[in-house]
């Protein structure tokens, strides 16, 4: 059972501009000499914007800030919504600014404190993740050959110091390992270990390794939709301590009090000549002494009255501050998107509150199209900052451009927070410096496509004219940014060197696409990405005579970050065991077969799919049976596990047609059914803007999927309006009819109309049960996200349902639970009556993402870990338990976002999470 929000059109080349006009993501083509040998395309990582969500980010912006023509505009269906919600629905919702301080800490706190049942959690993929395995190498859907070898979750905040190298995992919290003496040698280091499992928050915006300690900001702000807030800054100045007990992050290790729960926080900068810690957050700039024993001081808002509006809640991010050395403050306030009344630079002469003034930058750099930025100081061999650095997005080019949304990397060659800027790269200098997003081979990015989401800049301490940029790919300069090469391109696929064939693929490995992070330690470069962290030389390094780096150092092996989706379980038909799916955050599906080996014998995962991994299911009989979504419902199937080595297919497309899907959208077996092939295991349902579905299920053979209309999926029926979408969904078959799709009963949540954001959402849960497709009163439910659904049993003319609650689609812009009931049963009648009761006294104001019934068991995902309630005969649910042990106990699930849980057949609950893997506990001790 999933929720949540992510295509991949597998086209002929010569279509490849008009699918980038229209804002849809391409296949790769391969180029240079490699592609002859079969002619692949490939799916890319492209995360966000001029691709893959390109189109619905549009939209989506439309809708926020009222641009005419737009899907979603102020003519559109959404503002009507908005502004006929009745009195009750308005009481209901809470905005974020209203998040009173302090009730993260309560929520959670609940949480964390809720009575265990007993259950001891285990993780299963805790192995190597290899995403180039040369036996998992589709031609057309996987990224194996592409260079990025072993990789780990999204990691934003990377931080050495004291012999240690820290890693914060997106939403997974804080490793270090120790660094051995030969650096760059990961077989020297230590292990990686979690150092934060014991706070109120594994969210990570930023790490820093400052005065002997580690400085650890919790709440990622890049903005994305899986960003989630955190719990405010805290400071451990026993990170270092060799004994790991010791090292471990405290709640009494926050530093201030509860002033910055709620928030996403994207840097923490220090003044120690005058002495005090800034934070850049996404609701303002915030000052800490230092000396300590305070709480932290807002000394910069640009629009306060909107910091309690839930339709404007993107009109305070702070995104990063630069204190020069007499201690004058240049701020970053802008959203991605652009509002000419805030977006550009601020400046003060101290930092103090009331003082900051916005500023016309002087040169190359006007204030016109400041989005999102970064700053770095290049410093002189005393440690003076001498040289100032910016990396700027655009939100004209966002509204624009299909192709890259960078406005450029700029340099105040004298350090003055006013400029005069010069502009130092461009997207196109960029793309002709090595770049693998060079708009051939049909690809047509451009460095910077998802400059909002993806960008860092730093320089070599001591040196001002070397210079990293990170934005999809790494850049390098070392003579102040007349020249750039690209150590860490996107990908291989393309360049000369590249062969899907193991034995003819000559390309040294590269760093995985979407940088966040980056540290300089000792003699190495760190950085972190949407694949975790990778290393090299900081000066002398190899490259090819493309300026591609030959020296890169995996550093994911063991690194926990892994962001679950989604999870599938069956029985292994070639190997003793159960295989276990996934569908990953930009880390593509990955597999654990029966064994844990690969078919080299090598205990580690492999990844039969590639790009962002979705939604999953997995034949229960058979586990190499598997059906994995890219994103917007575009499917791939395969019977063999994906086992291939490029020469030949292994999977092949059964994607969904529909209009308007999630990005990662809801698909099901439905529950009961036997298919109408081989009658040996399910039929499928799907939903996006309608309600799909497949006949034939698991037994759907490649002639079949590519002959019959639709790939084999009927449309059953399609939502109020096209900007709807299903998010929860489940379905059971007539026992008395198995193989017919017309006689099941299917239960749909969907939200709306703004792509589920704050600003004009609408829910609803449509449902055909008594033979209709209807509307299901939702009076008295919460105006939030419909996260899940279950149908619990269907008898007669009524069915009793679960349905359960989220927030909304960005979870950054909102508190914990914001004041909301989460878990509801439903009564419907085949007349189309409900009667709804709130199955949520005992339960802690968090969030719930998915929802199955286990015996006599209610199993609910959170935000923030997995409870469980006993239902009666009646089917009321009470006794409220956290499964397992509060986090960072032995055996305990990780406080982390619970995206999927699922029954396996080996009689374990698994659970997908967002930051921390995959994890299981026995059934029986539900």
């Amino acid at each position: 059972m999933k929720s949540s929000g992510r295509v991949r059109i597998s086209v002929a080349l010569g279509a490849v501009a008009a699918l980038v006009a229209a804002g849809l993501a391409v296949a790769h083509g391969g180029g240079g000499d490699g592609d002859r040998e079969s002619g692949p395309r490939y799916v890319g990582y492209l995360e966000r914007t001029g691709g893959k969500e390109a189109k619905e980010e549009r939209e989506r912006e439309g809708a926020e800030h009222g641009v005419p023509g737009v899907v979603g505009g102020p003519d559109s269906e959404s503002s009507e919504i908005l502004a006929s919600m009745t009195a009750a629905a308005d009481a209901r919702l809470a905005p974020y600014g209203s998040v009173a301080a302090g009730q993260l800490s309560s929520s959670l706190g609940n949480f964390r404190n809720l009575a265990s049942n007993g259950s001891s959690w285990s993780e299963v993929t805790n192995l190597p993740y290899d995403a180039d395995d040369p036996n998992y190498r589709d031609p057309d859907n996987s990224n194996s050959s592409g260079g990025a070898g072993y990789v780990a979750g999204r990691i934003t905040g990377l931080a050495a110091g004291g012999g240690y190298l820290f890693a914060g995992g997106a939403n997974g919290g804080v490793f270090r390992k120790s660094l051995g003496t030969k650096l760059g040698d990961p077989s020297d280091d230590g292990d990686w270990q979690p150092i934060s499992d014991g706070i109120l928050s594994l969210s990570t915006g930023d790490l820093e390794f400052h005065d002997n300690a580690l400085w650890y900001a919790t709440g990622e702000a890049n903005t994305g939709a899986t960003s989630y807030v955190g719990a405010g800054v805290f400071r451990d100045p026993r990170a270092t301590d060799p004994d790991l007990a010791t090292a471990q992050f405290k709640d009494s290790d926050r530093v201030g009090g509860i002033e910055l729960e709620s928030r996403g926080i994207n840097k923490v900068r220090f003044d120690d000549v005058h002495g005090f810690a800034y934070a850049a957050t996404t609701r303002g700039l915030w000052r800490y002494p230092l000396s300590g024993a305070a709480a932290w001081t807002k000394v910069f808002m640009p629009n306060e009255g909107a910091d309690s509006d839930i339709t404007t809640p993107y009109k305070n991010i702070v995104n990063d501050v630069a204190i020069d050395d007499s201690g004058a403050v240049l701020v970053n306030a802008a959203w991605r998107s652009g509002d000419a009344s805030y977006n550009g630079f601020y400046s003060s002469p101290t930092g103090n509150a009331g003082t900051f003034n916005q500023v016309n930058p002087q040169g190359g750099l006007g204030y016109q199209q400041v989005g999102n930025t970064e700053f770095a100081w290049g410093t002189d061999a005393a440690g003076h900052k001498k040289v100032l650095y910016a990396v700027v997005e655009s939100p004209t080019k966002l509204a624009h451009s299909p192709q890259t949304v960078l406005y450029g990397v700029y340099k105040s060659p004298s350090g003055s927070l006013a400029g005069p800027w010069n502009r130092i790269a461009d997207s196109g200098k960029l793309s002709d410096s090595g770049s693998a997003l060079h708009g051939k081979g049909g690809l047509d990015y451009r460095p910077g496509v998802q400059a909002w989401y993806n960008n860092f800049i730093a320089t070599e301490p001591g040196n001002p004219d070397h210079v990293w940029v990170g934005l999809e790919e790494v850049y390098e300069s070392t003579n102040g940014g007349s020249g750039w090469t690209t150590p860490g391109p996107y990908w291989n696929f393309g360049f000369a060197c590249w062969n899907i064939l193991a034995s003819k693929n000559t390309c040294p490995e590269t760093t995985h696409s979407d940088q966040h992070s980056i540290v300089t330690y000792g003699d190495r470069v760190y950085v972190g990405n949407d694949g975790g962290v990778k290393s090299r030389p900081i000066n002398n390094g190899a490259t090819t005579k493309d300026g591609h780096a030959t020296d890169w150092v995996s550093h994911s092996q063991g690194l926990a970050t892994l962001q679950y989706y989604s999870v599938g379980v069956g029985k292994d038909p070639d190997r003793p065991g159960y295989a276990v799916a996934g569908g990953l955050q930009d880390n593509g599906g990955s597999l654990l077969r029966g064994d844990r080996k690969d078919n080299q014998g090598h205990v580690e995962m492999v990844s039969p799919f590639g790009g962002d991994g979705g939604d999953i299911i997995v034949n229960p009989n058979n586990g190499c049976q598997i059906l994995d979504e890219y994103v917007y419902l575009t499917l791939w199937f395969t019977t063999n596990c994906g086992v291939t080595d490029g020469s030949h297919k292994a999977s092949y497309d059964i994607s969904v047609p529909d209009a308007n899907p999630r990005f990662t959208a809801p698909f099901r077996v439905v529950r009961g059914s036997e298919n109408t092939g081989d009658h040996t295991s399910e039929r499928w349902v799907a939903g996006g803007n309608s309600v799909w579905t497949h006949d034939l299920g698991f037994s759907t053979t490649p002639a079949q999927a590519a002959s019959l209309p639709n790939h084999g999926w009927t449309k059953r029926a399609t939502l109020g309006t096209a900007t709807r979408m299903v998010v929860g969904l489940d379905a059971v078959a007539d026992p008395a009819a198995k193989q017919d799709a017309t006689k099941d009963v299917v239960v749909a949540a969907w939200c709306g109309e703004a792509n589920c954001n704050s600003t004009g959402f609408s829910r609803g849960v449509m449902t055909n049960l008594g033979g209709t497709w209807h509307e299901l009163d939702m009076t008295g439910l919460p105006n939030r996200y419909p996260s899940g659904v279950y149908i619990d049993s269907v008898s007669g003319g009524t069915a009793t349902v679960y349905l359960v609650f989220n927030g909304y689609n960005r979870t950054f812009i909102e508190g914990p639970g914001a004041g909301q009931d989460h878990v509801w049963k439903g009564v419907l009648t085949s007349s189309g009556g409900v009667t709804w009761t709130n199955e949520s006294a005992g339960t802690p104001d968090v969030p719930a993402t998915d929802v199955l019934r286990v015996g006599n068991k209610l199993v609910v995902g959170t935000d923030y870990g997995v409870m469980v309630g006993d239902i009666d005969g009646s089917g009321n649910v009470s006794g409220w338990t956290r499964v397992g042990a509060r986090s960072g106990m032995p055996n305990a699930l990780p406080l982390t976002t619970v995206y999927d849980l699922s029954v396996g057949p080996d009689g374990f609950l698994y659970a997908a999470t967002h930051g921390r893997g995959i994890w299981r506990t026995s059934l029986s001790g539900l």
